[in-house]
C-alpha cells in the first residue's frame, strides 16, 4: 500500500503501486476535513507533488505591475525545494494553475471566482523557448474549488456557458470542482465520433496557427468520491506540459477507477482565428443533416476515398474516408486556402483543420480534382429517404418528448451506434403506430364536430314537421374510424409497449392478464421497482377500459351505436354514441392522452433505470422548457445535480404535463 513520506519538510508520495486508492482517500478526508479548506487542499496537493512544483497560497504578478487578488491555491515552480512565506507574491512566469477555493459555491460566486481566475490568465507571460517534439505550455491552467453547492452542478455548467460567450477562450477557467459530488470540465468529440478525453488548454499562441476541427464540449461529470483523482489528474498532465521532465505521478494511474461517464451541456468549435465560438444551433445532432459525401474512384471503378465538406463557423472541413491520403487532395483548393491547412488522422480516416472555404469552393476542389487528374469523382449514389413524420416540428411537445426526448435518453444507454437496434426497431414501430393511432383519433374528433356544425347550420339535414332528415349520415365512417382507432391503440399499448420495455429489460406483460395474476405479478415488481408498481396500478384503470372494447368488436360483435337525432322545440338535438360510458369523442381523446403519457413515461422510466452509474433523469418544469424544443426531460447527476424524476401516475393531460 502506497504511503505518505516526509522528507524533511516536503512531502513526496512513495509510487510502488497504485496512487489512485491514496489520492481518492485523499479525496475523501479533504472533503470531510473541517478547518481551512485551502489550507488542507495545499497540504494534500503538497504530497503529491514533486520538485520544480508547490503549492501555497498567494498572488500572481506580471511584469507590468498587474496583480491578481489573492487564491487560496497557487500551483507555481521554484529553483529549490523550500518554504515560502505565506501569503506569497509569485511571477505570472513561475505560475501554473490558480485554483479558487470556496466551502459552498452558487451562481454568484463561481462568477466572481471566474472573473478572478480570468485576471490570472491575462497576466503576461514570457514565452518558453520551444523544444522539437517536446510538448510545452506557459498557459496558466484556472480551477474553481468547492466542498459543496448550494445549486445543482447542471446550473453551475449554465453559468459557465452564460460567462465563456462573454470571455476570450484564452480566460475560460478550465475545471469546476465540488468533492464527493461531480466536476465540470471540457471534452474533445472529432465529427461522427463520440465524446473523447479531456481539453487542455492550448499553448500560447498555438491555435493562432491552425484552428483544430473538434468540437470543445462543455461535460458534467458524476465522478463522485473519485472527483479529486479526477481534478488531480488534470493538474497533472497540465503540471506535464508545464515543466517538462518534472518527475510527477503518472495521471493514467490517478485516474484509475473514476467514472468516465459525462452530460454535454453545449459545445463550441475553432473559427478561422483559432477561437473557440458556440456551435450554431442549426449544426446541433437534433436539426442538422450534413451533406452528402463524394466518391473518388479510378478508371475501372474501384472506389478510393469518399470526400465529404462540413460547414464551420466561418469557414469549412474536409472529411475523407479511404486509402487516399486528404493532404494531396487539398492541393486543389489552391495555395491561399492552404495556409492554414494540416491534416489530422483518425482510425476511419482524416480530416482537415479548419479551412478558409466554403460548400462553392469544396465544389471547384473535386473539379480541379476531376479534370486534372486520372480519378473520377461522383456524388454517392446511396439513396436517402427523407420522410416527414407528421405536420409538425420540434416544436411539437409530442415530436419533441416522444421522439428527440426518448432518443437523447437512448443515447447514453446505448452509446454504441451499433447496438442500438435492440431499442430503435420496436420503438420505431410503436412510433409509427402512435402517430397513426393520434392521426386516426383526431379524424373521429374532427367528423364529429364537423357534423354537428353542418348539422346546425342545416347543411347535412334538416327537420320536416316533426321528422328528421339526415341526409349525410356518419355512423359507417365512424364506425369504422372507431375500430381502426381501438385496434391500433391496443396494438401500441399491448405489443408495441412490451416490445419496448422487454428491449430495456422491464416485463410488463402481466399488465394486460387477468385480475388475479396480474396482482400477483405487481406485488413482485413492488419489490425491485416500487414506482413502476403504483403506475401499471393506476394504468389498469384505463387500459383494461381500452383493451375491453376492443375485445368487444372482435370477441362479441360489438358495434359502435348510431348518432341518436331527437326533435326539441323544432330544433335537430344530437347524442353522440358512447364507448365504455363515455361519448366518443371524449373517449378517444382521453385514451390518446393516457397513451401518449404512457408510451413516453415508461420508456422514460426503463432508460433511466438503465443509465450509467451516477447519471439520473431529471424534469423540466413546463414554464422552462424552450419553445422550439419543449423535452420534458433531461439527464441529470444522481448525487449534486436537479431533482430526479420518478415515475408516477397523473390525471393531468399529456400538454399540461
Amino acid at each position: 500500500m502506497p504511503l505518505w513520506k516526509k522528507e524533511g519538510k516536503v512531502a513526496t508520495l512513495l509510487m510502488e503501486a497504485s496512487i489512485s486508492p491514496v489520492v481518492h482517500d485523499a479525496g475523501q478526508k479533504l472533503a470531510e476535513s473541517t478547518g481551512s479548506l485551502a489550507d488542507a487542499l495545499n497540504q494534500n496537493l503538497n504530497r503529491l507533488l514533486v520538485w520544480p512544483f508547490r503549492a501555497t497560497k498567494g498572488f500572481a504578478r506580471d511584469v507590468e505591475g498587474q496583480k491578481t487578488e489573492i487564491f487560496g491555491t497557487l500551483i507555481y515552480t521554484v529553483s529549490q525545494s523550500q518554504p515560502t512565506p505565506e501569503p506569497s507574491n509569485f511571477n505570472a512566469d513561475n505560475v501554473a494553475c490558480v485554483i479558487d477555493v470556496d466551502e459552498c459555491l452558487n451562481v454568484e460566486k463561481l462568477s466572481a471566482a471566474y472573473e478572478r481566475i480570468a485576471c490570472a490568465k491575462r497576466l503576461k507571460k514570457t514565452l518558453s523557448p520551444k523544444v522539437p517534439c517536446v510538448p510545452s505550455t506557459t498557459v496558466t491552467l484556472g480551477i474553481i474549488f468547492g466542498r459543496d453547492a448550494a445549486v445543482p452542478i447542471e446550473t453551475l455548467a449554465k453559468e459557465l456557458d452564460r460567462l465563456n460567450r462573454q470571455h476570450s477562450d484564452r480566460e475560460w477557467t478550465n475545471m469546476v470542482v465540488v468533492l464527493s459530488k461531480g466536476m465540470i470540465n471540457y471534452a474533445v468529440q472529432f465529427p461522427g465520433e463520440n465524446v473523447m478525453g479531456d481539453f487542455l488548454p492550448p499553448a500560447e499562441g498555438a491555435s493562432e496557427r491552425y484552428s483544430p476541427p473538434i468540437y470543445v464540449i462543455i461535460v458534467v461529470r458524476p465522478t463522485g468520491r473519485f472527483t479529486f483523482n479526477k481534478m488531480c489528474s488534470f493538474l497533472l498532465a497540465h503540471l506535464m506540459i508545464f515543466s517538462p521532465g518534472a518527475n510527477l505521478p503518472n495521471w493514467g494511474q490517478v485516474l484509475e477507477g473514476t467514472p468516465k461517464e459525462g452530460i454535454t451541456v453545449t459545445s463550441y468549435q475553432f473559427n478561422l482565428l483559432g477561437k473557440l465560438m458556440p456551435v450554431p444551433r442549426q449544426f446541433y445532432n437534433d436539426r442538422y443533416i450534413p451533406p452528402r459525401p463524394f466518391l473518388i474512384e479510378d478508371q475501372q471503378g474501384n472506389l478510393l476515398s469518399t470526400l465529404q465538406f462540413l460547414p464551420w463557423q466561418d469557414g469549412g472541413v474536409v472529411l475523407l474516408n479511404g486509402k487516399l491520403p486528404l493532404d494531396g487532395l487539398l492541393i486543389f483548393l489552391g495555395k491561399n486556402a492552404l495556409e492554414r491547412g494540416g491534416i489530422v488522422k483518425r482510425a476511419d480516416g482524416q480530416i482537415s483543420y479548419v479551412l478558409p472555404i466554403t460548400q462553392a469552393d469544396f465544389m471547384q476542389m473535386l473539379q480541379r480534382i476531376q479534370r486534372q487528374s486520372n480519378m473520377v469523382v461522383k456524388l454517392d449514389p446511396s439513396r436517402f429517404v427523407v420522410q416527414k413524420l407528421a405536420d409538425e416540428g420540434s416544436s411539437s411537445p409530442f415530436i419533441a418528448r416522444l421522439y428527440l426526448g426518448n432518443l437523447s435518453l437512448r443515447d447514453v444507454v446505448f452509446p454504441d451506434h451499433t447496438k442500438r437496434d435492440i431499442f430503435d426497431k420496436p420503438y420505431h414501430l410503436i412510433m409509427e403506430t402512435m402517430l397513426n393511432t393520434r392521426s386516426t383519433s383526431q379524424e373521429i374528433v374532427q367528423l364529429v364536430a364537423d357534423h354537428f356544425s353542418k348539422l346546425a347550420k342545416g347543411e347535412v339535414g334538416q327537420l320536416r314537421g316533426h321528422t328528421i332528415y339526415i341526409e349525410k349520415p356518419i355512423d359507417k365512417e365512424l364506425r369504422k374510424e372507431v375500430e381502426t382507432f381501438l385496434n391500433s391503440a391496443v396494438r401500441a399499448l399491448k405489443q408495441g409497449m412490451q416490445e419496448v420495455t422487454k428491449a430495456l429489460g422491464t416485463d410488463i406483460g402481466f399488465l394486460f392478464r387477468k385480475q388475479s395474476p396480474f396482482e400477483d405479478w405487481v406485488k413482485i415488481l413492488e419489490k425491485d421497482d416500487p414506482h413502476l408498481a403504483a403506475y401499471l396500478r393506476e394504468t389498469r384503470q384505463w387500459s383494461a377500459r381500452l383493451i375491453n372494447s376492443r375485445n368487444a368488436i372482435e370477441h362479441e360483435g360489438w358495434i359502435l351505436p348510431k348518432v341518436r337525432y331527437t326533435e326539441v322545440s323544432g330544433i335537430i338535438r344530437t347524442d353522440e354514441p358512447e364507448i365504455s360510458g363515455q361519448k366518443v369523442s371524449d373517449f378517444v381523446k382521453f385514451i390518446m392522452d393516457r397513451l401518449i403519457c404512457f408510451v413516453e413515461e415508461v420508456t422514460a422510466h426503463c432508460l433511466k433505470v438503465r443509465m450509467p452509474a451516477g447519471i439520473a433523469v431529471t424534469e423540466i418544469p413546463l414554464f422552462q422548457r424552450e419553445s422550439d424544443m419543449p423535452q420534458r426531460f433531461q439527464l441529470t447527476l444522481s448525487n449534486g445535480g436537479m431533482p430526479i424524476w420518478n415515475i408516477a401516475y397523473h390525471q393531468s393531460s399529456f400538454e399540461e404535463t
